[in-house]
């Protein structure tokens, strides 16, 4: 095979990585929105336990990811972990509406959301095996947008789902996108023969990755929350289920349309700046998260939130493939994910608190504290006049 066709086949690869990402992002992006909503109108508990069981779901898949991500290099085979996590988590997220007792519907939702760790930085590092790393940001933000745009019409009709059948419905849909996505991957997605990786990274090695994911993720102990939050806020602010998805589509409608691009952005511009940027435009959408008065004041928050996130996202993801070894990328995004995802998965623990004594204000000024100290501290350990990649 020459390099044109090779690259073809590249290229070809992603647009089905991207197609998955379509799938699994209605997944994830309608849990993240209903979720919360779900248990406190179904089982009456409030917002702090809502977010409490979401946190410790996230925390629980995050910890795994180091795990998932080495199993990945071992193997070699990003296919398979990708099958296994979504056909293993299926029945849980199925029987959730089935059970009536709060601890149970906790337990298969942390349960469900663990397995899916396994395929989570297979896929992150499938996109990296397959792209140039002068191109990682576009790849990344590709997949991004892909996987909002299908997220849109999948937010959208679990908002009317839940608005005519009720909340329950939402994650038989669920079922039903997993059952697509898994036949995706079995008939779609092709198994790339990746060298196995025989020898383990010693952890005090991993450091320059520590220190990276530290500075970037302490955004997510207060950003997390919020995400966590938005669609209850706009619950209190008089949306219906419905609105509420369309407060959502807002979100998801911005990612389709600027992720590639912004994703493009980061190669031009480095990691280090298209963090910096992306952060300060989410402190941008949390000022006018605070001063929103209707949940229709929210659907701009969303949208510059999104905008932010499409930047900083890409530029992470960029950064840890370019310093990871060639056979250890799932173990490298796994071992940024353990702090990255803990962090923003802890955030509704004290987002909540904060919540409960200070209101959404208080929440909202938590997350920009939160954001400014991470800019702030990456500012410092990677001076933009001196390198694009890695620390000085």
């Amino acid at each position: 095979m020459n390099s044109s066709d090779a690259q073809s086949g590249a290229h070809h690869t992603l647009w089905i990585l991207s197609f998955y990402q379509l799938f699994s992002n209605n997944r994830s992006s309608l849990f993240t929105v209903y979720f919360v909503l779900f248990v406190v109108v179904r089982d009456h508990v409030s917002v702090a336990e809502g977010l409490a069981v979401f946190s410790i779901a996230y925390v629980s898949s995050s910890l795994i990811s180091p795990v998932a991500g080495r199993l990945s290099d071992k193997l070699g085979r990003r296919r398979l972990l990708l099958l296994i996590a979504e056909a293993s988590s299926l029945p849980f997220f199925v029987l959730i509406p089935i059970v009536s007792n709060f601890l149970l519907v906790s337990i298969f939702f942390v349960v469900a959301e663990s397995l899916l760790s396994f395929g989570s930085t297979a896929l992150q590092a499938f996109v990296a095996d397959i792209t140039p790393p002068e191109e990682r940001g576009a790849s990344y933000g590709l997949v991004s947008a892909v996987g909002a745009a299908g997220s849109i019409a999948g937010t959208l009709a679990a908002g009317v789902v839940a608005q005519v059948f009720g909340l329950d419905a939402i994650f038989y849909m669920v079922g039903f996108i997993m059952v697509g996505t898994i036949l995706l991957i079995i008939f779609a997605i092709p198994e790339i023969n990746l060298p196995s990786s025989s020898s383990r990274k010693p952890l005090r090695e991993m450091k320059d990755v520590a220190i990276f994911s530290l500075s970037t993720s302490v955004r997510t102990l207060g950003t997390g929350a919020v995400t966590a939050f938005f669609a209850t806020y706009a619950y209190s602010l008089g949306a219906n289920p419905f609105d509420v998805s369309l407060v959502a589509i807002a979100g998801l409608g911005t990612t389709a349309l600027l992720g590639a691009r912004l994703g493009k952005a980061v190669d031009r511009v480095g990691e280090i700046q298209g963090y910096v940027y992306g952060t300060l435009v989410v402190v941008v959408s949390l000022f006018v998260y605070a001063i929103s008065s209707s949940w229709l004041d929210i659907i701009p928050a969303r949208i510059i939130y999104s905008t932010g996130f499409a930047l900083l996202s890409p530029a992470m993801l960029s950064w840890i493939t370019k310093v990871a070894p060639a056979n250890r990328k799932a173990e490298y995004l796994g071992f940024f994910s353990l702090i990255n995802s803990t962090l923003w998965s802890l955030g509704p623990l004290p987002g909540g608190a904060v919540e409960a004594l200070w209101g959404p204000l208080g929440l909202f000024v938590f997350a920009t504290v939160m954001s400014a100290v991470s800019v702030l501290a990456v500012l410092i350990l990677y001076p933009t006049s001196k390198s694009r990649l890695l620390p000085t």
